[in-house]
């Protein structure tokens, strides 16, 4: 995904107002629709200096690790979470 399409989905749908969610099902759908490393990065960063919860900040690890698995095949490489 292009810098400004990420940009764009963190303004639609900022950490703040995704991962204050008290329900897990909503969250987890928004961690299905991230397209980025990049993002997921931002994502675990608030999650981690705010409601610091193990099943959010492993769903983000496993979007992450998708990412990841699907650059290689690609023949990129991103950063580990």
């Amino acid at each position: 995904m292009p810098e400004h399409e990420t940009e764009a989905v963190l303004e639609r749908l900022p950490p703040e107002r995704l991962l204050d969610a008290d329900r897990l099902r909503p969250i987890r759908a928004g961690i299905c629709c991230m397209d980025s490393i990049e993002t997921v990065q931002k994502y675990v960063a608030y999650e981690s200096q705010h409601r610091d919860r193990t099943q959010v900040q492993a769903a983000l690890r496993m979007r992450a690790r998708e990412l990841r698995d699907e650059g290689q095949d690609d023949g990129e490489t991103a950063p580990v979470l």
